[in-house]
């Protein structure tokens, strides 16, 4: 049976700015890493008969987003504009940006933004981005085009 791999070149990275109504993609982003975690709470008695007890606790999420800096990309200078005016976004992960295909949604604000200028390489931005509430599964729109 082939793979169902997907290849990391079709994912995308986009923000609004406006609460989720219009999307800007953010360009020449090369690395995009979600991670969702979960506490555990200790929750060990005398019923536990020597044994450690956990239960769920409370969920977060960060995303860390990597790509070549921009002179002029909307999307770019959205992320630093929400930085410095210290409001929330909306952001949207597609591993694979295909119309329809799964991805993660969710309000988050951020909390570095970096630019890394070496002799030997492009200057490139990093950014991180901390939840502001839950993180939901998404689609992708069935036309990149109402990304932008």
């Amino acid at each position: 049976m082939a793979t169902q791999a997907i290849p990391g070149f079709k994912g995308s990275l986009s923000i609004s700015n406006d609460g989720g109504t219009k999307y800007q993609r953010i360009a020449e982003m090369r690395e995009a890493t979600l991670t969702i975690s979960q506490e555990e709470l200790e929750a060990s008695s005398f019923s536990s008969n020597g044994w450690m007890e956990y239960i769920p606790g409370l969920k977060e999420w960060e995303l860390e987003a990597e790509g070549i800096y921009l002179l002029d990309d909307a999307g770019q200078d959205q992320l630093y504009n929400a930085l410095v005016r210290g409001g929330t976004v909306r952001v949207r992960l597609f591993p694979n940006d295909d119309g329809g295909s799964e991805g993660y949604e969710g309000s988050a604000f951020i909390t570095s933004w970096e630019v890394s200028n070496a002799v030997d390489d492009v200057v490139s931005i990093s950014a991180t981005l901390r939840d502001a509430g839950a993180l939901d599964q998404t689609k992708a729109p069935e036309e990149t085009a109402s990304f932008l």
